[in-house]
């Protein structure tokens, strides 16, 4: 028989040993240093000592000698779009309106997570929303059918759940006194610590659409806010309880919902008062043949004004910016503006397409929507809620852009018509009633924990 060697605890001479001790310490803060760099200059995780190097929310527990007076609230979004984050950023405003004195964090759920995974899970969206959207469609609409979703739920709510640990760890720490979702991913982590006690504080859900797909359901969610009646419904029918649900509207900032006229709105654009104005907006990448729209509305016989908003896209705003001189200055370019609440509010329509802020915003407006080929999925189910309703009209062709657009600028009652539809659906005050349901269970949370 052959006999296979057998070793013995290896002995490093001590010299050596200290040598390797003391390059693992070095790496580590430098490791830690490297994170923190990157964390700090966006406000919104940081390596506290008492966090022992995890990521935490830039911090919750604030100062320990002097806490701050009123309720901590953790917002969580994940960058998948930038609807969910603006969101956060809505509710994050209209507590501190509300509450002075509260703690409020909206954070990434995202950055918890490996770079690779956050890189991934961001991007897949993004890409196969904008480069091929059949394929998005198809995954969407087949994931919502039970039986594909009971087979393939199990594989993605463990990987999600694994990659977000430190999510979880961060929170049972810091103890927040509510935790406000504005993206599924975080209430699929968080509601099993819900039901099975671990997590302590109050979970709330916002859904950001006008539509609620079946990822957005999960038992152990203390309510959930929603766009209108017809998401209650498919909630319900997704197997939430009727009264854990209630209609809320979606979250806006809350600048929104001040109005100043549209004369004093055309005034501060200095835009004509007297000429019709029609708004063009791709997202903040400024998505889609923008140039080309505005070209073609320019040019329908009312001669109405364009404004195009061409976000981050440079490339587009050269474009467009070249089209003015022979529109006679009727086409105006921007970029990333601040302001589209005034701009809302100064046009009398908008070509967009079919997030659910952005149309939120343009109903508390009271500004009607041609929605020019929305994504396939939510975006769909979104322009077709809101065509259903009277505010809006689902164009798919430039064609039927330039048809909805010229309707709506000749036929002034029916433009009126679409702006009553608007007020109907509208929800002005989303963001404050959130903020004061959640904050009505903050001190009673807080003395449970």
């Amino acid at each position: 028989m052959v006999k296979v060697p057998r070793f013995g605890r290896i002995e490093l001479p001590v010299g050596l040993a200290r040598r390797l001790q003391a390059r693992v310490r070095v790496e580590r803060r430098r490791w830690i240093a490297r994170w923190r760099a990157r964390s700090v200059g966006g406000g919104a995780v940081l390596f506290p000592t008492a966090g022992g190097g995890a990521v935490a929310i830039a911090t919750l527990a604030g100062d320990v000698e002097h806490p701050p007076a009123g309720p901590r609230i953790a917002i969580l979004h994940a960058t998948a779009g930038s609807g969910h984050k603006r969101a956060a950023e809505s509710l994050a405003e209209a507590f501190l309106e509300q509450r002075p004195d509260v703690l409020v964090r909206e954070v990434d759920t995202l950055v918890f997570a490996s770079r690779f995974y956050r890189d991934t899970y961001a991007s897949t969206y993004n890409v196969m929303a904008s480069r091929v959207p059949a394929l998005w469609a198809a995954l969407y609409h087949s994931s919502a059918r039970p039986r594909v979703l009971r087979g393939t739920s199990p594989v993605r709510l463990a990987m999600d759940r694994l990659n977000l640990r430190r999510l979880v760890h961060v929170l049972e720490r810091e103890h927040p006194d509510a935790v406000v979702c504005t993206h599924f991913l975080p209430v699929e982590v968080l509601s099993p610590r819900r039901g099975n006690g671990r997590m302590t504080v109050p979970l709330y859900c916002v859904i950001t659409d006008f539509t609620a797909h079946p990822f957005w359901a999960f038992p152990h969610v203390d309510r959930y806010f929603v766009a209108s009646e017809q998401v209650a419904s498919e909630l319900q029918g997704h197997g939430v309880a009727a009264d854990r649900i209630e209609v809320s509207g979606i979250p806006i900032e809350p600048r929104f919902a001040r109005r100043i006229g549209r004369d004093a709105a055309r005034a501060r654009l200095s835009i004509d008062p007297a000429r019709p104005a029609v708004l063009v907006m791709g997202g903040g990448a400024g998505v889609g043949p923008l140039a080309e729209l505005a070209e073609r509305i320019a040019a329908l016989p009312p001669t109405p004004q364009v404004l195009v908003l061409c976000g981050t896209n440079a490339r587009l705003l050269r474009q467009v910016s070249a089209l003015s001189a022979g529109a006679g200055g009727r086409i105006r370019a921007y970029g990333f503006r601040g302001d589209v609440d005034v701009m809302l509010e100064a046009c009398d329509l908008v070509v967009s397409k079919a997030g659910g802020l952005t149309c939120s915003e343009a109903l508390v407006k009271g500004t009607p929507m041609v929605i020019f080929r929305p994504t396939p999925g939510q975006e769909v189910a979104n322009a077709q809620w809101l065509e259903k309703g009277g505010a809006a009209v689902h164009a798919d062709s430039v064609g039927e852009v330039d048809a909805a657009v010229q309707r709506w600028l000749v036929d002034r009652a029916a433009l009126d018509h679409a702006r009553a539809a608007c007020a109907r659906l509208a929800h002005p005050d989303a963001a404050r009633r959130i903020a004061g349901r959640v904050l009505e269970s903050a001190p009673q949370a807080r003395a449970a924990g």
